[in-house]
């Protein structure tokens, strides 16, 4: 099994290879990915699509950490055709949420641990600012009021 493989494997998000790798100091690691999926649905008509129409620019979302370093994906996603009603579309992942920059499972975590501990506190360990902590927060209890109330 090669780097990328292994990656892959460790990183454990659906439809997605690690193209490469790039240590950034002691403290953090950027990780290349491209998607694997061969399809997409048209949001506009819910028809699947094969047609890729373009690869967008690489974006950096962050992630959870990885072997105690802040992990970074650079991730171009995929702009489909649809044969059908002929929109053009991005990709739909289920690991992000459409137009933010985190990992569905990064912001569950920092929701959890500010569920525990203080924003400040939070926003401290994990390199953000104390309003990007509070937007994921209420953005997260949000969700999980609407899903019948919040767990513990």
């Amino acid at each position: 099994m090669n780097d990328s493989q292994l990656l892959s494997e460790l990183l454990g998000l659906p439809n997605v290879h690690v193209r490469s790798y790039q240590l950034k100091g002691s403290s953090s690691i950027e990780l290349t990915i491209d998607s694997t999926a061969e399809a997409g649905v048209c949001p506009t008509c819910g028809q699947v699509s094969q047609l890729r129409h373009e690869q967008g620019e690489r974006q950096a979302i962050r992630d959870l950490a990885m072997w105690s370093r802040q992990c970074v994906l650079k991730y171009a996603p995929y702009r489909f055709k649809c044969a059908g009603c002929q929109a053009t579309f991005v990709e739909r992942v289920v690991w992000r949420t459409a137009g933010v920059s985190y990992t569905v499972r990064y912001e569950q975590h920092v929701y959890e641990r500010v569920r525990r501990e203080s924003m400040a506190q939070v926003a401290q360990d994990e390199g953000l600012s104390e309003d990007r902590v509070q937007a994921i927060f209420l953005r997260w209890a949000k969700k999980r009021s609407k899903c019948g109330g919040i767990r513990s």
